[in-house]
């Protein structure tokens, strides 16, 4: 009987043993991070916004003239605020963390790099033409040196790359002979080299460079080597006005680019009824492989406010301003559920994905927005 009892005295054991293991697992399978959703007004129009390495958040904007950066947690509070000896005028701006912790701020007075806590480290106003150097982007390359896009300066395009402390390293031109060509958005692309999207103007109907230059644009893509060297160019749209504003890199290959177009048929003043979100696709050498376009844009001369992301289905989800509905916002793709929705904010300005699969985004009119993978988010 004793060997009874303790044979039936192990099974016990080990039966709640094993229950209990289970539901440990089952438990820890469950415990997953909650996804963080929110609507924060920060009282600063013309926000771009990144996430940051500590899962938080970083915002540039502009306080009394002069560049400002707000550093928020994962939930939306703020951590800092800084202002710099940087003026902020301009219609854009564009902030990114650098490989050590700290960040760079891009405008059209220039760039200015803080450090972790948001303390000015330098900054770099040069230019060569014009009154300002009119920067529209910027990233960090893989190879430490920072690199600006923008315009335009005496009707051209600029490309700048700056070493890491601020000091021009090179600095080249591109464009036509008419007037108002633009750099909008800077990438590295999965080569090293640099993928730049932008706007180049062309003619009107007999005339090689059209008087109203601002209606009379091509989608502009160019691929350049790390020195600025011109690998190829490509632009893509019809007679009258198609702009690109921002690119992103795929991760099956190749290239997405929005911006916008309008086929105003020589009467420009019809922008305001007719203007669309325009989308495409190029592959690895720039050929053209799909183009989309949407009704119901807010058109604004010359103002760029359109961005674009990847989803984590390999989707796309982009921002721009719809015009009755302010912050337009929408995602799509072969394995995505096709979500379009209207926010607070006057209008998107930047999105950007985060590292739960949700999306950041910033508005012109100072509201900030998280959702999750499907837009949701907590008002």
């Amino acid at each position: 009987m004793p060997k009874v009892l303790l044979l039936c005295l192990i099974n016990c054991i080990i039966l709640f043993s094993g229950c209990d293991e289970g539901t440990n697992s089952s438990t820890t399978e469950s415990e997953q991070d909650p996804i963080i959703t929110f609507e924060k007004y920060i009282e600063n129009i013309k926000s771009s916004v990144r996430q940051t390495n500590d899962g938080g958040y970083i915002i540039a904007g502009g306080l009394g003239g002069q560049a400002w950066l707000l550093k928020l947690d994962r939930y939306g509070e703020e951590e800092w605020q800084n202002t710099y000896s940087l003026g902020d005028f301009g219609y854009t701006r564009s902030v990114i963390q650098t490989s050590d912790g700290g960040y760079l701020y891009c405008s059209w007075e220039g760039i200015v790099k803080a450090d972790s806590n948001g303390i000015e480290e330098w900054k770099n106003e040069s230019h060569t033409v014009g009154g300002y150097p009119y920067y529209e982007d910027a990233i960090e390359h893989s190879n430490g040196s920072y690199y600006a896009v923008g315009g335009p300066g005496a009707g051209q395009a600029q490309f700048v790359k700056f070493s890491s402390t601020g000091s021009v390293l090179n600095r080249r031109w591109f464009g036509s002979e008419c007037e108002d060509d633009i750099f909008r958005s800077i990438i590295e692309a999965p080569d090293g080299m640099l993928m730049i999207a932008g706007e180049k103007s062309h003619g009107n109907q007999n005339y090689d460079c059209a008087f109203n230059f601002m209606y009379y644009k091509d989608f502009w893509v160019v691929k350049v080597k790390k020195n600025g060297a011109l690998i190829w160019e490509k632009t893509f749209g019809g007679p009258y006005m198609e702009k690109a504003d921002d690119i992103v890199s795929l991760e099956e290959g190749g290239f997405a680019l929005i911006g916008d177009k309008c086929d105003h048929n020589y009467d420009v003043l019809s922008c305001g009824s007719v203007a669309k979100v325009l989308y495409m696709k190029i592959d690895d050498d720039g050929n053209l492989l799909e183009e989309n376009s949407w009704p119901g844009l807010n058109f604004i001369e010359r103002i760029p406010y359109f961005s674009i992301t990847t989803t984590s289905n390999g989707g796309i989800a982009w921002t721009a301003e719809h015009k009755n509905n302010g912050t337009w916002i929408h995602k799509w793709g072969p394995y995505e559920e096709t979500v379009n929705i209207y926010a607070n904010g006057l209008g998107g300005f930047d999105i950007n994905r985060t590292s739960d699969d949700g999306f950041i985004i910033g508005t012109w009119g100072g509201t900030i927005i998280k959702t999750d993978s499907e837009l949701n988010y907590e008002e």
